[in-house]
């Protein structure tokens, strides 16, 4: 049986300017990464209910953080990591 990521809600409210606000956190991006199994940005994108690239963008805000690692497998193709995921 394949386990399969829940979507995360997305708040679609508005900050004073009218653009959308941040709703997402990081650490809720990183709960998708239980274990040291590498995952693609498309599989993150969709359990998150998000565009690719806005999923792209929040694996490279993690990565920036140290929190998850990237390496690329072909020419466009990358996948991410958890190299020390939390125990239990």
């Amino acid at each position: 049986m394949q386990s399969r990521c829940v979507p995360l809600p997305v708040s679609q409210e508005r900050d004073e300017s009218g653009r959308y606000q941040e709703s997402m956190p990081l650490d809720a991006v990183l709960e998708l990464f239980p274990d040291t199994e590498p995952r693609t940005t498309s599989e993150i994108a969709e359990a998150l209910d998000v565009a690719q690239k806005t999923a792209y963008n929040k694996l490279e805000a993690l990565k920036d953080r140290g929190d998850i690692r990237k390496k690329s497998i072909g020419k466009l193709a990358v996948v991410w990591w958890r190299p020390n995921p939390p125990e239990g």
